[in-house]
């Protein structure tokens, strides 16, 4: 949820957004991914977190 569909660096927000405009307004991912944003938004804070304590350098937006 950190990538775009290039493997670039991307924040979990716009990612999530570039997926609702890649799928439209009323496809079933775009559904979904509405329904999980608060669930795929705290895993990925979680994992950065978990990163940044353990000193691991990643690339983030």
């Amino acid at each position: 949820m950190t990538t775009t569909p290039d493997g670039e660096p991307t924040s979990v927000h716009d990612r999530i957004e570039e997926i609702q405009k890649r799928y439209g307004p009323e496809d079933l991912v775009t559904f979904f991914i509405r329904q999980a944003k608060p669930e795929l938004v705290g895993a990925v804070e979680r994992t950065e977190e978990r990163l940044r304590a353990a000193g691991v350098d990643y690339t983030a937006k």
